[in-house]
């Protein structure tokens, strides 16, 4: 017979928390019950690592052949109706969007980033050659994708590489992405104005450099710190 360590209650054998104050109880007595395992692995990475990936491969081209040989083949029917330029490439970007994750193993992401960034310049550029119109891709979408792109690139080595202290690293953080605003107004001014006409964006991105100084000095001041984490519970 056990005892609530709290009130000294008498408990059941089966109970996992005291009636009277719902204090756990810890029975070294009481059977254990096992756990039954997951049908299914936790984490998609445990899922993604049981695939036949060679097979998977083959199958994606196989898949991706079939629509490809179809436009091509209504394109020829249809008498000089190039329109299948379009589907070819965006399905070769959504192979490498969706398939090239899955089929090809590689540790380090930064490459799963590039490749997806040039498959989307690929196929803009694809789409102004066959409008006959570069000056809209070359302005805006071109310089936005590779801004985008080594943001994303930025914002992993950060995250992933970088070692530092969790403070100096959402300062960090704070000013890749004011530097990413700042970034975006200009290339789109340049684009629309012809000139960069910098405003909201410096409006935006002064106070992150303001959280992200205090965030800096705050590291520093170990007194001030061990405060907010006694005021906060951390």
């Amino acid at each position: 017979m056990s005892y609530c360590v709290e009130c000294g209650v008498q408990l059941a054998q089966e109970l996992e928390k005291c009636p009277l104050c719902q204090t756990p109880v810890i029975n070294p007595n009481a059977p254990k019950q096992k756990q039954a395992e997951p049908a299914y692995p936790d984490q998609i990475e445990a899922a993604i690592g049981q695939i036949d990936r060679g097979y998977v491969r083959q199958l994606s081209v196989i898949i991706m052949m079939v629509p490809i040989l179809i436009v091509l083949l209504l394109d020829i029917i249809d008498g000089g109706s190039m329109w299948s330029p379009y589907v070819i490439g965006a399905l070769v970007m959504l192979w490498c969007f969706l398939v090239v994750p899955i089929v090809f193993r590689l540790r380090r992401p930064y490459i799963y980033v590039t490749l997806d960034v040039l498959a989307l310049c690929g196929y803009l550029a694809l789409i102004a050659w066959m409008s006959g119109n570069f000056s809209w891709y070359s302005t805006i979408a071109l310089p936005l994708l590779v801004l985008m792109g080594v943001t994303i690139l930025l914002v992993l080595l950060i995250i992933r590489r970088i070692e530092m202290v969790k403070l100096h690293r959402g300062a960090l953080l704070l000013l890749l992405f004011g530097a990413f605003l700042v970034a975006l107004e200009v290339i789109l001014d340049r684009s629309i104005w012809g000139a960069v006409r910098l405003s909201w964006s410096v409006y935006a991105a002064t106070p992150m450099m303001v959280i992200a100084l205090m965030a800096y000095l705050l590291e520093h001041n170990k007194v001030l710190k061990e405060e907010i984490r006694k005021r906060l519970f951390l």
